[in-house]
């Protein structure tokens, strides 16, 4: 008998052929989208790892950068620049008010949070005010907007900017136009009908307070730029007078009055609470530090601290929009995903654990570029020569991991470092010793040489005692 062997797409119709191949069908007219689909999926993958890297950047940079600036307040490791007419007399208020250990310590710490991914997202939010004074010292009191020393503030403020815009994912909740507070011992999201009478009374009570908060902060900037309704404190200790006077005469009061005035707007009227209650809190620790520690006028006193404390119970009872920025590790960066070797903890953070290739060579290069940054375009001097030295953490941890990848310990590490410690030393402490240039050159053959080893090593396929194949 007789079969029609003719091709059955010859009999169907064009918008048949069309629908199968959207389905596809091999050969097919929807297949010839595939190219296009896959360009575009490239160059999504491009654009994230561009911005993963550049964050990866300005994250070393940061964290570099705070960790001496903190630590030599406490170990001196290099001169602490003092200003001179209207810088001086705000860094001596800030310095014999012993308000410049607070700030100090806060660099270290964060500085420490930075580049090992612990509380990261808390510790930025925590050193915002620190960054913003360092900018307002070093450009408008200071007047170097255009010289390296105000440069220097200018990025120490863009860092922790741009750090905390990439963590954006960890403060979204903090900015809920209308958040809903929630009482101790309330359940996350309890059913109006099952809330008991305590529960409900103590709700209105926060509001209460979140009224009395809102209106006095609102009274305090206002009463400070238009109305005048009570005298400013100008203080009665010596060294509580010598603060205010530098905070006024250095614009920094106007500043802190501003975010007051602004803040207690927005709690006043319940839009943004989360994220005001945050941004008001240094100007509430401040004012009661002044009051309590500098001033101890009882009435002063208890007046700050209980606008404090009232600012941090607040805060509690909107607990549930500050999670995202309280994680102890974990939280992830634009670019950043859990995958692999595709997070900043997992290259630079945490010693355990195994590098693939390809993430080493990402990793060395971010880490080179933020040496060049210091070398290249940083003030020369002590302070930029302890950074490198902070960057050796990081620089410690990407070679770990990689040789953890090819089935070798990590002490290995201890062939070049004791050339880079001994070299570090000498540069440092000995700079006109013999041995310093000679050990110089032993040092950076040494890490070439291993460098190279972390780049042609071969990467181990199967599970080692340090873990799972890495992913690239």
């Amino acid at each position: 008998m007789g079969i029609d062997i003719a091709p059955v797409s010859a009999k169907l119709p064009l918008r048949t052929l069309q629908k199968v191949g959207r389905a596809g069908h091999p050969g097919n007219v929807g297949q010839q989208r595939r190219p296009g689909k896959l360009a575009a999926r490239d160059k999504n993958s491009l654009r994230e790892g561009a911005m993963k890297y550049a964050v990866w950047f300005i994250r070393l940079v940061f964290g570099g950068w705070m960790i001496p600036a903190g630590l030599n307040h406490f170990v001196p490791l290099f001169p602490q620049p003092q200003g001179a007419g209207l810088s001086g007399e705000v860094f001596r208020a800030l310095f014999d008010s012993h308000l410049f250990d607070l700030v100090k310590g806060v660099e270290l710490i964060t500085g420490i949070c930075v580049l090992t991914g612990w509380y990261t997202p808390l510790a930025l939010v925590v050193c915002m005010p620190v960054s913003f004074c360092v900018f307002w010292w070093d450009n408008p009191i200071s007047g170097n907007w255009l010289n390296k020393g105000g440069q220097a503030g200018q990025v120490v403020l863009f860092c922790n900017l741009a750090l905390c815009l990439a963590y954006w994912n960890s403060y979204r909740a903090m900015f809920t136009p209308r958040a809903k507070p929630r009482t101790l011992g309330e359940p996350e999201a309890p059913a109006a009908a099952a809330q008991p009478q305590g529960a409900r009374a103590m709700k209105r009570l926060v509001l209460v307070g979140q009224v009395v908060f809102g209106a006095w902060m609102l009274a305090s900037g206002a009463n400070h730029f238009f109305v005048n309704l009570w005298p400013e404190p100008a203080g009665h200790e010596p060294l509580g007078i010598q603060l205010m006077t530098g905070l006024r005469d250095g614009w920094m009061l106007d500043v802190a009055m501003i975010i007051q005035m602004v803040a207690g707007a927005f709690i006043l009227t319940g839009v943004f609470v989360p994220v005001a209650l945050c941004v008001v809190m240094p100007v509430s620790v401040c004012a009661a530090y002044w009051s309590v520690i500098l001033e101890r006028d009882p009435a002063g006193a208890a007046l700050a601290a209980a606008c404090a404390g009232l600012n941090g119970l607040l805060m509690l009872a909107y607990i549930d929009y500050y999670k995202g920025m309280l994680r102890e590790r974990g939280s992830l960066t634009f670019g950043e995903t859990e995958e692999g070797a595709r997070k900043f903890v997992s290259v630079f953070g945490d010693l355990t654990g195994r590098l693939s290739r390809d993430a080493f060579v990402g990793g060395l290069a971010v880490l080179l570029l933020t040496v060049a940054f210091y070398v290249l375009l940083a003030q020369a001097g002590r302070n930029r020569d302890w950074v490198l030295v902070a960057l050796l953490f990081p620089a410690f941890v990407l070679h770990a991991r990689r040789l953890h990848d090819m089935g070798k310990t990590a002490w290995f590490l201890l062939v070049p470092g004791a050339p880079v410690v001994a070299y570090a030393w000498l540069y440092l402490f000995l700079p006109k010793s013999d041995l310093t240039a000679p050990m110089g050159w032993i040092a950076a053959a040494v890490v070439v040489a291993f460098a190279v080893w972390a780049l042609v090593g071969k990467g181990q396929a199967e599970a080692n005692r340090f873990g799972a194949p890495a992913a690239a």
